[in-house]
């Protein structure tokens, strides 16, 4: 089973060969979007690992100063290994803001609108269930000796109001998405309307 950071580093080498700086780059540039990084020495070690998996191959990276670096190219083991992913069933995790959904999202727009439409639904639905449940207040599971219930009950409220709150705007979100993509899917290719990137 593959780890977030194999998505991302065969992900980032199946579009085009990179160093580890490259990737750290990347990165550190939309990595905020995906509600995930990961530190330069993690990058070269999973690097290192996928040559050695056999899934990246390297070549010298010749540079002006200093001794060349490293090239990576993702081979053809390692793009079946990313693809099988890419197939495999979406589970959504319990924690809204997981990155998993936005790592899985980026990485599997090679596949077009209808792949991605059928990601957002999943997620959709499985937000949509979590939202309606309902979690009560429960003073048992307070710690031996609390004695102040109407506090610890006012603050679970708080939280609860909190997620609730966070739940809904991702919903509405998903919903936009979906509406979009459902757009998308069914227009020929080669029309896709295409957004501007927004300014910085």
């Amino acid at each position: 089973m593959l780890q977030r950071l194999d998505v991302i580093t065969l992900g980032l080498l199946r579009e085009r060969p990179r160093t580890g700086y490259d990737v750290r780059k990347w990165l550190d540039r939309y990595g905020w979007a995906l509600g995930y990084s990961a530190q330069t020495s993690q990058i070269y070690r999973q690097l290192g690992r996928l040559v050695e998996r056999g899934w990246a191959d390297t070549t010298p990276d010749p540079r002006r100063t200093g001794p060349d670096g490293k090239l990576y190219a993702v081979t053809e083991d390692g793009r079946t290994a990313f693809e099988e992913w890419v197939d495999s069933p979406y589970e959504p995790a319990m924690r809204p803001m997981d990155p998993d959904f936005q790592v899985r999202m980026h990485f599997s727009r090679h596949r077009g609108p209808a792949t991605v439409l059928d990601l957002v639904r999943t997620e959709l639905a499985f937000r949509r269930a979590q939202h309606d449940r309902r979690t009560s207040f429960d003073p048992a599971l307070l710690p031996a000796g609390a004695d102040d219930a109407a506090w610890a009950r006012e603050v679970h409220l708080l939280l609860e109001g909190r997620g609730r709150l966070l739940s809904a705007n991702l919903i509405a979100w998903l919903e936009a998405a979906e509406e979009r993509l459902a757009l998308l899917a069914s227009s020929p290719a080669p029309s896709l309307p295409l957004r501007q990137e927004e300014p910085r």
